[in-house]
This record gives C-alpha cells, sequence and structure tokens, in this order.
C-alpha cells in the first residue's frame, strides 16, 4: 500500500526531509509517492514564488517582512488539478499520508470528505518547535488539527521532548570529531536567506576553512584559505520532476576557478550531507532541515539571524539540548573556538543513539496496515 508524501518547495526544510522519508521507507520495502504543493497551484502563481525566492535572498528583510502579510494559500489552488488528484487517490485507493507542509490540509480535508474520515492514516510531520508560517495559517482558519491527524514533532514541542529523527543512510557510521576536517559549512538554507554572507570574513580570520554555498549568479569569492564555493543548479526547481517522473533532491556542484560547475545528485540524500558529516560545525540560519542534518550527522549547527519566530525557537530548542549555539555565545563566550564544538557533537551522538528512526517508528505504527505479512520485530 502506498505512503504518499506531501512536500511543498516554499522552503527545502518542507521538501529534502520529504524525500529523505521516502528513500528510508523505500528501503524497507515500502511504495511510496512523493507529490510537491506547487504542482496543483495555477501556472501564475508558481512565477510569484520564483520572484519571491530571488527578492528574498537579495533582502533578507524582505523575506522577515513578507511572514507579516497574512496569506490565504486556497487563493493559489488549480481546482481542477486538485479535483483530479483526489480522484487519483480515490481510485487507487490512497490511504496512507505523510504531510509536511500546511498547505496540503485543505487538499487532505476535501479528501477526508470524499472517502470518509475513518479511510486514512495521515501524519502531520512538523520541521520546526513552533507553527511555521503555513501551518499558522491553516491554524488560524481551521483549528486544531490533532484530533483529526496524527502530529510528529520532530524536534519537540511545548513539553513535549524529541523522540525520533530522520535518517540519512550516509550518516552510518557516524565520521568521529577527531577525523573530521577544520571547516565550517556556511549557507543561508535552501533560499539562500539571511545573515552568512556577513560573516564569512570573521569565520576566516578565526582560522577556519570554510565550505560556501552559493545562490543563482552569487560570485565566488577568493580561495586563499582553502575556501571551496558550492552552487545548486539555478535551473532546478522542487516541482520539477526527472525523466522516470520522480522528484529529486536538489543539484550541487562545486564551483572552481574558470571551470564550469558539473551539477550531481543522489538518489537517497542530499549532496549537501557529504560536506555537513565532514565539518566541525554548520554556520547556518536555524531552518527545520538544517536541525534535521545536523541531528542525523550529529554536527551542531552556530546559528545566525533566524527567519521568523519559528526558526528563533528552533536555535532556543536546540541550544535547550546542547545540539547548537548562536553565532555571537560561540564568538563572545568561546571565542568561536572548537571544543565547545566536540562537545555538542558528542551529545548529538548520544541522544542519536537513544532514538529510533522516524521511518521505523512510523512503520511500527501502521504494521498490519501497511504490510500486513511483515511481523513485529523484523524491523
Amino acid at each position: 500500500m502506498t505512503v504518499t508524501i506531501l512536500c511543498s518547495g516554499f522552503g527545502l526544510g518542507f521538501y529534502t526531509p520529504g524525500l529523505l522519508v521516502e528513500a528510508s521507507l523505500k528501503r524497507m520495502g515500502i511504495p511510496t509517492d512523493v507529490l510537491v504543493f506547487e504542482n496543483v497551484m495555477q501556472s501564475d502563481q508558481l512565477q510569484k514564488v520564483d520572484k519571491s525566492r530571488q527578492a528574498y535572498h537579495a533582502d533578507f528583510s524582505v523575506a522577515l517582512m513578507s511572514q507579516r502579510i497574512p496569506q490565504d494559500i486556497r487563493k493559489s489552488m488549480d481546482d481542477e488539478q486538485i479535483a483530479t488528484l483526489l480522484q487519483q487517490w480515490e481510485s487507487e485507493g490512497r490511504q496512507h499520508f505523510i504531510c509536511l507542509s500546511g498547505h496540503w490540509i485543505y487538499i487532505l480535508d476535501r479528501y477526508r470528505e470524499q472517502v470518509g474520515e475513518a479511510n486514512i492514516h495521515v501524519d502531520l510531520l512538523y520541521l520546526d518547535v513552533v507553527d511555521s508560517p503555513s501551518w499558522k495559517s491553516v491554524r488560524k482558519r481551521l483549528g486544531q488539527l490533532h484530533e483529526s491527524y496524527h502530529e510528529v514533532w520532530l524536534f519537540g514541542h511545548g513539553e513535549q521532548e524529541m523522540y525520533t529523527y530522520i535518517d540519512i543512510p550516509l550518516s552510518d557510521p557516524v565520521i568521529p570529531y577527531s577525523q573530521r576536517q577544520h571547516r565550517l559549512l556556511v549557507h543561508g538554507g535552501g533560499w539562500g536567506m539571511g545573515t552568512y554572507r556577513e560573516r564569512i570574513a570573521e569565520l576566516e580570520q578565526v582560522g577556519y576553512g570554510l565550505d560556501i554555498i552559493l545562490y543563482d549568479q552569487d560570485e565566488r569569492g577568493t580561495s586563499e584559505q582553502g575556501q571551496r564555493y558550492y552552487r545548486m543548479n539555478p535551473e532546478w526547481r522542487t516541482w520539477q520532476q526527472n525523466e522516470q517522473g520522480k522528484h529529486t533532491f536538489p543539484p550541487l556542484g562545486e564551483v572552481q576557478a574558470d571551470q564550469s560547475v558539473q551539477y550531481e545528485s543522489r538518489a537517497e540524500y542530499h549532496i549537501l550531507c557529504e560536506i555537513e558529516r565532514n565539518v566541525q560545525a554548520i554556520v547556518s540560519k536555524p531552518g527545520g532541515g538544517t536541525l534535521a542534518d545536523s541531528f542525523a550527522l550529529s554536527t551542531p549547527i552556530i546559528f545566525l539571524d533566524p527567519f521568523g519566530e519559528h526558526e528563533a525557537q528552533n536555535a532556543a530548542q536546540w541550544e535547550k539540548y546542547g545540539f547548537g549555539l548562536s553565532y555571537e555565545r560561540w564568538m563572545s563566550e568561546y571565542g568561536g573556538g572548537t571544543d565547545i564544538l566536540e562537545q555538542m557533537h558528542q551529545q548529538l551522538l548520544q541522544a542519536r543513539q537513544q532514538f529510533p528512526a522516524y521511518a521505523d517508528e512510523y512503520i511500527q505504527r501502521h504494521m498490519q496496515l501497511l504490510h500486513p505479512t511483515m511481523a513485529k520485530g523484523t524491523l
């Protein structure tokens, strides 16, 4: 029985974790189907998403301001495409869903009315500690969701502590801190937002080698101190599919002087993981996708300015767990040193050994429905 994973391209934190879950379920023999919300939007609205992405990268204040403007995503939906999709789900007997974006709730509610509430089983997989804008908008219009859907707060929520994580096949074994390169990964999330560019000079002065993610047509800088530059393919979009009709992880390539960029994509994880598992820390805004990678790869995060209240709460939660630290505190209290990074790495490693992977936990809850022939304890 197919598990349908509902993602969104409004941020890679609502997309790449879904593909990681898909890869985990497929390794366990569970059929999956990934859908991206933008594919049920009106075509002219897709162009607006692209323009917003470019504007948010160019000016972080524009991105922050956009969160304060209430939006009803239903005005962007293509009713004809949605009706076709719901008919397809019903004809195929789709019952199992994992939803990463609040935008899908309006469609899931319609499907529940169409086939009956008892016939669908939905996990709402939250990649933030509190509601991100899409979930906040839905809750404002529809109220609480826990009575109709199973809520999974990946990093904890309120009094609830973290109890599961999204595994990455590349993460085993975790590279010990002593074997990691004296390097940091510096980026601005999927859309290249925030203050990461302002910190590069200071990080170079502290003496770290830097792996820096460029966006769109950003120019590479100097490599005098061993800096390396990478770029996601500017032509790639989350709502596009490959020749096999599948959504893919973002293609990434190293940007070298006077050479064309060779973009690559992996089947089971995003290629950025190959960098994240080898560095001593990630320097980034506290987005949900970055937290998910941080935990799976036991790589601590040095937090830059958050994109809204939900990311501010993410940073506070990660710091409470001992998995991350604000950039200002790292510099002022620890001088940008490595001892605290190693301490956080060890705390991540210990916590990771205590929790089941989300895909394992999901299958245990849905064992009889998903795979009636599987006996408990075989995972």
